[in-house]
């Protein structure tokens, strides 16, 4: 039996790329804390190795025991820590870089096949002008990685490359989830209040949770050890993507883009706020990011994976739809 390791399994990515496997005829084993969701994973026969990626010692028993179930065919590291509160940038050090580092190197230990490494657009770079195309061979600029989260994810890419991992760099996913994503609450506030009168000045990726687990799995089969793969169906910027969301529900659009100077100034506002009282959905480090272009070109993960995602108005579609009927059910 083929085996493939995850980690990130209960993650929002975790829960369309564990079905998937399954399908494919993997015996599933993954990483997973105690305090985990995986009741919507049980009809997948998945065998549940109880760890954590800031616990070196329980990636590695985790890892050896998996590989030890049948053939070590695959591992695919999806588990990261995703925040951009003030404080929480030594938990994305150990969990974000160490744990990857120990995973790899639990991995090469166990001969498992191939190593697929998820990483993120964030560790590539961000268009400047806001109109430039990057691929994978952009060059990194070490400014961005004041932002915790840019600076852990862009060490962890660097780590599984070396280590001769495939690795896939996701943009903003979208989509139905068994979890909530920032993503998802994005949108549902959107849904339910509309956009706000002016939006940031930045611009996304953006991509299907769907596609991105397509995109994982054309990875392992055909992704070059050691290479960089954006997976991005398209470029929206914020105006856009506030607009049409709120257009396709009835609701308000902005009327206009926020001037990058004057961003910049409620960034310093709210980093003097966040000194004084934490914040959380307003931190300072993630609206930041929020006044960047993200602006990618896909055609290396098209032309060698053979990737195909669908068209993103059809996901933004779907997603709002879903976010719908939950409602709907809830009430």
């Amino acid at each position: 039996m083929r085996v493939a390791f995850v980690t990130g399994a209960t993650g929002f990515v975790g829960g369309q790329l564990v079905p998937r496997l399954h399908r494919a005829g993997f015996a599933v084993h993954a990483l997973a804390r105690a305090s985990s969701e995986r009741a919507h994973l049980a009809q997948y026969g998945v065998t549940w190795h109880l760890g954590d990626l800031s616990d070196p010692a329980s990636i590695r028993a985790a890892v050896v025991a998996s590989a030890a179930a049948g053939r070590a065919a695959l591992c695919v590291h999806a588990g990261a820590v995703i925040s951009y509160r003030r404080g929480d940038g030594a938990l994305q050090e150990r969990v974000n870089v160490e744990g990857t580092r120990a995973l790899l190197a639990a991995a090469a230990e166990a001969a498992f096949e191939r190593v697929v490494h998820v990483g993120s657009v964030v560790a590539v770079g961000v268009s400047s002008d806001g109109r430039a195309l990057l691929d994978e061979e952009a060059t990194w600029d070490p400014a961005l990685e004041v932002v915790d989260y840019v600076r852990t994810k862009r060490r962890a890419d660097e780590l599984a490359c070396a280590a001769r991992a495939v690795v896939v760099d996701p943009g903003a996913i979208f989509g139905p989830g068994s979890i909530d994503s920032n993503t998802t609450r994005f949108l549902d506030q959107v849904r339910r209040r509309g956009a706000p009168p002016l939006v940031p000045p930045g611009g996304l990726s953006v991509v299907g949770v769907a596609d991105v687990a397509d995109g994982i799995l054309a990875a392992a089969q055909n992704g070059r050890p050691g290479h960089r793969y954006l997976l991005c169906e398209s470029n929206w910027s914020l105006r856009r993507l506030f607009g049409e969301g709120a257009a396709r529900v009835g609701k308000r659009g902005p009327s206009g883009t926020l001037p990058s100077a004057l961003w910049s100034a409620v960034v310093s506002a709210a980093t003097v706020i966040d000194r004084l009282h934490p914040l959380d959905l307003l931190a300072p480090q993630g609206l930041r990011l929020l006044g960047q272009h993200y602006r990618f070109d896909a055609s290396r993960a098209r032309s060698e994976l053979g990737w195909s995602p669908r068209p993103f108005d059809r996901v933004l579609d779907e997603t709002l739809a879903w976010l719908e009927s939950r409602t709907s059910t809830r009430a």
